[in-house]
């Protein structure tokens, strides 16, 4: 059976790509990037890049108003004879409006498909050495400045972690599920900063900022303004402690422990 993976080049995507290819299995890697090009506003393609295809794994893109695309090419994806679905969103994404990017692709999954999986993901250990704050600590000479208090908890998941439980729901029974996937503890910004310090990651510091300040700051670095709104809003759910609690999740997908972030830290700047 063939697997289709979106966001390919992407943090979770290329590590789901890379295990389903250590196993032997065939899959197929789309990207707008990739040899196998896939640009959610370009259908035009859509039908040769579905061709052959019965597994799908799509990354829902955060904050870029594509959420009726996706949920077209999950649409097309059905059309096509796939029948098997795991659609990565964010965590919280159940109590998203129906019309938000991520919550209409969960939803579109669950009404097209046969067989299919949830998963919703806290922020990645790996935002902050290739992610979103990685970005932005370099471009402030190693200081993190976010609208997030300086106590408020986050249980950050590792992307390893992630992919793993992406490949469990694609190669096995996993129907139905919708897993919220977090590591084993809650972490403040300051926690992580403090056990980076004196290695080679690119946060060295942390500053509580305000929505403001936080929004010109992105501004300044081009991203745009749906961007940074879901951002925003993602960092209100960590300051109203919706972001800290820890779930079993990756136990029931995985049937270990989630990595911490301390063996992340570890790991990544040895």
């Amino acid at each position: 059976m063939s697997t289709l993976v979106t966001g390919a080049t992407g943090m979770v995507g290329r590590r789901v790509l890379t295990e389903l290819e250590r196993r032997g299995l065939p899959v197929t890697g789309a990207s707008r990037t990739s040899p196998t090009r896939l640009d959610w506003t370009d259908t035009a393609n859509w039908g040769d890049v579905l061709k052959g295809v019965e597994r799908v794994f799509v990354v829902t893109p955060v904050g870029l108003g594509l959420g009726s695309r996706v949920g077209g090419f999950l649409e097309r994806a059905a059309e096509a004879g796939v029948d098997h679905a795991v659609v990565m969103s964010a965590m919280g994404t159940e109590h998203a409006p129906s019309d938000s990017d991520q919550r209409t692709a969960e939803m579109r999954v669950k009404e097209l498909f046969g067989r299919w999986t949830v998963l919703r993901p806290n922020w990645f250990h790996q935002d902050f050495t290739e992610g979103v704050f990685a970005n932005l600590a370099r471009s402030r000479n190693g200081r993190l400045e976010l609208p997030v208090r300086k106590k408020s908890g986050i249980s950050f998941v590792d992307a390893r972690d992630v992919a793993n439980a992406a490949v469990a729901a694609l190669t096995a029974d996993h129907h139905g599920r919708e897993y919220t996937l977090t590591g084993p503890q809650a972490l403040t910004f300051r926690e992580v900063v403090r056990m980076t310090k004196g290695t080679d990651s690119p946060v060295w510091r942390y500053k509580a900022i305000d929505e403001a300040g936080f929004y010109f700051r992105a501004s300044d670095r081009g991203w745009g303004e749906r961007y940074i709104d879901t951002l925003n809003e993602r960092f209100a759910a960590a300051n109203a402690g919706l972001a800290g609690s820890v779930t079993e999740d990756v136990r029931a997908a995985l049937g270990r422990d989630p990595i911490p972030m301390a063996r992340f830290v570890r790991e990544a700047t040895a």
